[in-house]
């Protein structure tokens, strides 16, 4: 049985990195002139750049379901995208009060360069200590998806497949 003590250890240092990551990459973005525009990936817009990069051509609707995101927010996120010329909207011709949502070059451009980059604190660590990580990773990972299997089987199979495909197409 592990020791409580190294347990509570191990929590905390992963918590001050979530928050000295988030803090790191804000004062990044805050040195950039397009700021607003410069937003962490996996969040918001980035996960549907994510979806579509995908598989293309889903409704508002469809994106707002696979990505467990209000349709207020699927949208707002669409109509930013779409000013960045990152998506285009155009009406289903099954059914024209559908829209569907379709990433242009620029997006898939934009997805695959933010995805593919590896953060410098990764940059930083010998071969062993990669493999060490990858392997605690691994078994987080594992469990963290148990965990949203067992409360969610419907979301679980659409989050998992998103995130493994993702994974497998950008760093693998």
């Amino acid at each position: 049985m592990p020791n409580i003590t190294k347990q509570k250890n191990a929590a905390s240092k992963l918590i001050e990195f979530n928050m000295v990551r988030h803090i790191a990459e804000d004062a990044t973005r805050l040195g950039h002139s397009d700021y607003d525009d410069n937003q962490p990936l996996f969040k918001g817009q980035g996960k549907i750049l994510l979806a579509l990069s995908q598989e293309d051509g889903l409704s508002q609707k469809e994106l707002a379901d696979r990505l467990n995101l209000t349709a207020q927010s699927t949208a707002e996120f669409v109509g930013k995208l779409v000013k960045k010329g990152f998506v285009t909207k155009e009406k289903s011709q099954q059914d024209k009060r559908v829209v569907i949502i379709k990433i242009t070059d620029s997006g898939r451009e934009n997805a695959q360069t933010a995805t593919a980059e590896i953060p410098d604190y990764i940059k930083s660590l010998t071969d062993e200590e990669l493999d060490q990580l990858s392997a605690l990773f691994t078994k987080i990972n594992a469990n963290l998806y148990e965990q949203i299997k067992a409360t969610n089987p419907t979301w679980f199979s659409k989050f998992h497949k998103t995130v493994t495909d993702t994974v497998r197409d950008w760093f693998l």
